[in-house]
């Protein structure tokens, strides 16, 4: 077995059962099938690959969901929630663009820079969607999220699979940056990442970007996007620009994460990442201290 076959966890008696070609396949084959072609077939191999079945999973222990917007991904009385903006912020926010503000929750913990020094309770769980790859200095978010989890807790993440959303266009982040933003000790987004989320991102259409086989072909620059993007980025003076800072899909995220358990980067001592799901662009992984 090679190391890229390591960095997803896989259910084989879960994979054999979804799908009807794979049901006379040995345990050693239908392993073979997967990394050989499952997964970029986008086939479902964990009953936690998904969404809702991850969500439903969670049970109603005592959990944090960072970043819940007006569409938090779970409600009951264990429930606490942070955000760098309060209720009636993202309400406005939120109406501003269009989107229904009907679940919208009450922000237990504003931290106006996005750090969690304020939050002295300690939790089962954190949780968050589409959250992870927003993070300035990807290091140092993973500790702080750390630092909130009791001994045996976890840090379940729903994350954009940058090969089928709006990054489908940009190449997958790399470790070296990582560090580099972690030396930094980045707060706000770089005018690179600013450029590449305002001006070189594309559709967010994730069935065609899963049925388009030209998907990777070299798209040109355009110069007003950029200009735009530069304006934006000098007009913010140094404060939050609210794009992504990293792109990943499940190999990359998950051997960066195993690296940074490795060298004693982030406080965590395990990985489970699941692959790909065809025709959605996330999927999700779970980090155990």
């Amino acid at each position: 077995m090679n190391k890229l076959q390591n960095l997803i966890d896989i259910d084989l008696d879960f994979y054999r059962g979804k799908y009807d070609d794979l049901r006379d396949l040995s345990d050693l084959a239908l392993h073979d099938h997967y990394f050989e072609f499952g997964y970029e077939e986008g086939r479902v191999s964990h009953p936690l690959a998904q969404r809702d079945p991850l969500v439903s999973s969670l049970g109603n222990v005592k959990t944090l969901e960072i970043g819940p917007f007006v569409t938090p991904l779970l409600r009951h009385e264990n429930m606490k929630y942070v955000d760098i903006m309060s209720k009636e912020e993202l309400v406005e926010r939120a109406e501003k663009i269009g989107l229904c503000v009907d679940q919208a929750i009450d922000v237990d913990f504003v931290c106006k820079n996005g750090s969690f020094d304020m939050i002295e309770e300690k939790f089962q769980i954190v949780t968050s969607s589409h959250n992870l790859e927003h993070q300035p200095d990807l290091i140092s978010h993973l500790n702080e999220v750390s630092s909130l989890l009791e001994h045996d807790g976890r840090y379940v993440m729903i994350v954009p699979n940058s090969m089928y959303c709006f990054d489908a266009d940009l190449p997958r982040s790399k470790i070296s940056e990582i560090f580099n933003a972690h030396r930094d000790q980045r707060t706000v987004h770089t005018l690179g990442s600013v450029i590449e989320g305002s001006a070189l991102t594309t559709h967010n259409d994730c069935s065609v970007h899963w049925s388009n086989p030209e998907r990777n072909r070299y798209q040109c620059l355009d110069p007003e996007r950029i200009s735009n993007a530069i304006k934006a980025f000098n007009s913010a003076e140094g404060s939050y620009i609210d794009v992504h800072a990293w792109q990943f899909e499940p190999y990359s995220l998950s051997d960066i994460l195993d690296v940074l358990i490795r060298l004693d980067c982030i406080d965590f001592s395990k990985i489970s990442c699941r692959g790909p799901v065809y025709g959605t662009f996330e999927f999700t992984v779970e980090l155990y201290k």
